[in-house]
Order: structure tokens, then C-alpha cells, then sequence
């Protein structure tokens, strides 16, 4: 059995040290991401001499076991993480796999299967600083609009001060979402941005608000990962033309002196989010793989 234990702030440090020596590119390989996340995904951990064992709650799925990141024997690393598994009553399966590992699992004759609703899009970190690009010609002028129309409009950092004004716009956009469609996501988001506010100055964490000129109508959580800026969330009232692209465009401009990427995340299968990413013209998908139950 591996003694996991809850992800902690104290574990980032050692794995931000083994994901900074990758060149890893999916959102969920992000020690950030996990953490920030750890309310819904219920990530644990467990340093060993040879690997990095991770293991999370993938909704509608069960547990799953990250790869095991390290120099060790990775087939014993397996049979170690089956192990526990089956000691725990568990469904044995192993995602996510990326790019990276993909070959090493196939010549261990396992067997994979891209989960495409869990590929990260990723972008030019300039494409989306300014939407010079004729292909964004649609998301300048939605940023121009915006502009035009809140004339007092501005976007700037979040501190830990404005913790009550980011809930108050939580409640404002929940309240907004709900009139208009159902989104059952709500807590999930607001506990991975209390989270964020919690640790804000800690984990280097890039969190904007945009404002109509009186109050918050729109906020993004970022971080850094390797040569990638990764969109943690992204929320703003709907309803409101550009406050989205204005948002995503200050996020781009604040990042791109220090990362050449954007990953927007998944789309988790929704036709609505995939539209979304879509529109903003990706470079590419990294690939999310994982296992069938072994």
C-alpha cells in the first residue's frame, strides 16, 4: 500500500521541482491546478525514493492514478499503484497519461485511449494579447465594444483585501447563471477561489478582476507552468459583450514576457465550452490519454 496523504501547500514545492524539469503541457499535470482544485478532485500524494505518486477523484469515474513521476522502474511503479488499488477497493485506472508518457505505456503493451473532452487547448500567448490576428478580428471587436460602452471599464490585480467584493461578485454571477441556465459548478468554483485568495500571494498566482468602472463584473485565476500561462477560471457576468476577451486579452499581456503559451484547460465535453475555446483559434489540443481498467 503507497501512504498517501492529502496535497498540501507545503507538497508543492517538491512537485513544482519534478514538473519544472518536463516539458509537460496538459493543465492537469499543473501542481497549482491540483491544488486549487483539491476540494473537488480530493488529489493525495506520496514522495517515495523513486517516484511521485499522485492519485484523485475523477468525477463520474472513481479514483485515478497519475502516472508515477519519477526515474524509477516504471512497470514496478505500476504494480505498486495496482497494488494499492486493489487493497482499497478501487477500479484500477491511470490518467492522466500526456504526450511524455504515452509511448513508454504502449511499450509496456498497456493499452489507452484518448479522453478527449479532457485535451488542453493551447494557445499563442501574443494571438491573444492584442487579437491582431484577422482570424480573432471578431474578438477585437468584442473588445472594442466593451471599451466603447464602459467607458470607465478597467481590469487590474486582485488582493487579498477585495476577498469580500470577489464573493459578492461570485453571488452576483451564480445568481445571473441561474436566471439564465443551470450551472451546477457553482460551489466547485467559488471553493477553488477561495483557495486561490487563501494562498494569493504564495503560489505566484495571477488573479485580475475586471471592472465596469463601480464593481466587478468579471474575474480570472492564473498560473504559470513551464513555458505556459494555464486559465484556471475564467468568469465573468453574462451577458456582458467582451468582458470575457478583455479579461483573457490583460491575462495574455501579463504573462507573455515570462511564457510563450496560454492553455485555456478542457472543455469537460460540454459543446458550449468547446465552441468557446474554439473561437479563440488554438495552435493545438495536448492530447489527455488514460487506461482502461486494468
Amino acid at each position: 500500500m503507497i501512504n498517501f496523504h492529502k496535497l498540501g501547500y507545503l507538497d508543492l514545492r517538491k512537485l513544482k521541482t519534478f514538473i519544472d524539469s518536463k516539458s509537460f503541457w496538459l493543465h492537469t499535470y499543473n501542481p497549482n491546478w491540483l491544488f486549487l482544485w483539491s476540494d473537488l478532485y480530493k488529489p493525495e500524494i506520496s514522495f517515495t525514493n523513486d517516484f511521485i505518486y499522485i492519485r484523485f477523484l475523477m468525477p463520474d469515474i472513481g479514483m485515478c492514478y497519475f502516472p508515477p513521476f519519477g526515474n524509477g522502474d516504471l512497470a514496478k511503479g505500476i504494480e505498486i499503484m495496482r497494488d494499492d488499488a486493489k487493497e482499497n477497493g478501487y477500479d484500477f485506472y491511470i490518467a492522466p497519461i500526456s504526450e511524455e508518457y504515452k509511448f513508454d505505456f504502449m511499450n509496456l503493451g498497456i493499452k489507452i485511449h484518448e479522453n478527449e473532452q479532457f485535451n488542453s487547448y493551447i494557445y499563442q500567448a501574443v494571438d491573444l494579447s492584442i487579437y491582431s490576428q484577422s482570424k480573432l478580428k471578431k474578438k477585437r471587436q468584442a473588445v472594442d465594444e466593451f471599451r466603447r460602452t464602459y467607458k470607465n471599464g478597467f481590469v487590474k490585480m486582485i488582493n487579498k483585501d477585495e476577498f469580500p467584493q470577489v464573493l459578492e461578485f461570485m453571488n452576483d454571477w451564480n445568481v445571473k447563471v441561474q436566471s439564465d441556465s443551470v450551472d451546477n459548478s457553482f460551489f466547485a468554483k467559488l471553493n477553488m477561489i477561495k483557495q486561490a485568495m487563501e494562498h494569493l500571494y504564495e503560489l505566484d498566482i495571477i488573479a485580475l478582476e475586471l471592472s465596469d468602472g463601480e464593481k466587478i463584473i468579471g474575474i480570472l485565476i492564473g498560473t504559470l507552468m513551464n513555458n505556459e500561462g494555464c486559465v484556471h477560471a475564467l468568469i465573468t457576468i453574462p451577458g456582458i459583450k467582451g468582458a470575457e476577451e478583455e479579461l483573457l486579452s490583460s491575462f495574455a499581456r501579463t504573462v507573455q514576457a515570462n511564457v510563450k503559451y496560454i492553455n485555456l484547460e478542457s472543455d469537460k465535453g460540454s459543446k458550449e465550452l468547446r465552441k468557446n475555446k474554439e473561437s479563440y483559434c488554438p495552435n493545438r489540443q495536448e492530447k489527455f490519454y488514460a487506461t482502461f481498467s486494468l
